[in-house]
């Protein structure tokens, strides 16, 4: 499947077409890039701070806010779905660019409306600009010159930094203002499209066989890399929705909980420096390795075992998560041929959405077992595939 040709339609090199000087041009291009992603990342922040509290403020339920939000995950994997398609239309770098757009304008509602139509409206479009810029980010690093693990833990890394800088602004404006709150978002947001205008821009995809989603899943680096997706999807999922209550009821406070899922998101960050040695016939072994430190990780949560312990689990766990999520793109960088990488990205980027989502939701459904024990079993169910079916065999570098 992987072994195809296509040489005709194969994206030319960077190097070939910038052969003069190709440091500076590469120098400027990371630098927009992490700069995009920063503003990005901090206008979400806002937003994911801002918005369910606005929703409740105008008189509308808890339930609502699950239901505005459970929409913008499901636009954002529907999203994520059609991707490949659309990278074989226009280039990804344009997706990256129509993303910031797309974040100012969902912002830009709920400056003018609070209506129930506004506000869906506004949730839909944020999943959809989410699922443009990161796995629009993502192709655009694979495409580039750059060594791949590197370039995604830097790019992690910045997203992390701007999630945490949104939240904090976002909180203290909201304080004051909801709409004021968007406003300062929607300035980033607009801001933030400057920095994407400045990306190479890569031809579209050439249309080449074997780009079928069922036909990638035989590729053993896009294998590796949906399974430490499917992982990653676990323990963010899980870290925004029973890691606090299983803090809560270890005897944390609200603010003690607030730092040390901060701190878990900062080691996931730090952590994904640590996959940029690993290469080659490394790569599966290391998701196998750290997926089963994530597992033994999250396992604590829920079981009450005081929150020092939980937290030392929580910030190993971050680390493992953040190192796997930078080979989830590195495995497929390596072993996908270039005209393929946009559908394999894709591919990986739904499988975490799905999985982001879907824990919780286990979980939920297991809760009868009591929270230490419906945590254990669904993330071992969802996990473990990432130990058991990550090796070696079958790598064959595509690059």
């Amino acid at each position: 499947m992987t072994g195809g040709g296509a040489t005709d339609g194969a994206v030319p090199s960077r190097a070939d077409s910038e052969a003069a000087d190709p440091a500076p041009s590469e120098r400027r291009e990371a630098a927009a890039q992490y700069v995009g992603t920063l503003l990005f990342a901090v206008s979400m922040g806002i937003v994911l701070v801002a918005y369910p509290l606005f929703v409740v403020s105008q008189g509308r339920s808890k339930a609502s806010v699950g239901v505005l939000v459970g929409l913008s995950a499901a636009v954002q994997v529907l999203t994520r779905w059609r991707l490949g398609s659309l990278m074989r239309v226009v280039s990804n770098a344009n997706i990256i660019s129509a993303a910031a757009v797309l974040l100012s304008v969902a912002v830009g509602l709920l400056v003018l409306s609070s209506g129930l139509a506004a506000l869906a409206a506004s949730a839909a479009v944020q999943g959809m600009a989410r699922a443009c810029f990161w796995t629009g980010n993502q192709v655009q690093i694979v495409r580039s010159t750059r060594p791949t693990p590197k370039a995604i833990a830097t790019l992690n890394m910045m997203a992390t930094v701007g999630m945490l800088i949104g939240p904090a602004v976002g909180g203290f404006i909201a304080e004051r203002s909801y709409r004021a709150a968007f406003l300062a978002a929607a300035a980033v947001g607009v801001v933030s499209i400057v920095p994407t205008l400045m990306l190479h821009r890569p031809p579209p995809f050439a249309r080449v066989g074997g780009h079928g989603y069922r036909q990638l899943l035989r590729n053993r680096g896009v294998q590796v890399g949906v399974w430490a997706s499917v992982a990653v999807g676990v323990w963010r999922g899980l870290l925004g929705s029973y890691v606090p209550i299983g803090l809560d009821a270890a005897g944390g406070s609200e603010t003690l909980i607030g730092v040390v899922v901060a701190i878990a998101n900062g080691a996931a960050a730090v952590g994904g420096y640590l996959a940029v040695p690993m290469e080659g016939p490394r790569v599966a072994p290391g998701v196998a390795r750290w997926g089963a430190v994530t597992l033994v990780a999250t396992a604590f949560v829920g079981f009450e075992l005081g929150v020092a312990l939980m937290t030392a689990a929580l910030v190993v766990g971050g680390v493992a998560i953040g190192l796997i999520q930078v080979l989830a793109i590195t495995a497929v960088s390596e072993t996908v041929q270039p005209e393929l990488t946009g559908d394999a990205v894709t591919l990986v980027g739904v499988a975490r959405g799905l999985t982001l989502s879907g824990a919780p939701l286990g979980v939920a459904a297991l809760l009868v077992l009591g929270l230490g024990p419906a945590v254990l079993v669904a993330t071992a169910v969802l996990v473990a595939p990432a130990v058991v079916f990550s090796d070696s065999r079958g790598w064959r570098s595509q690059r």
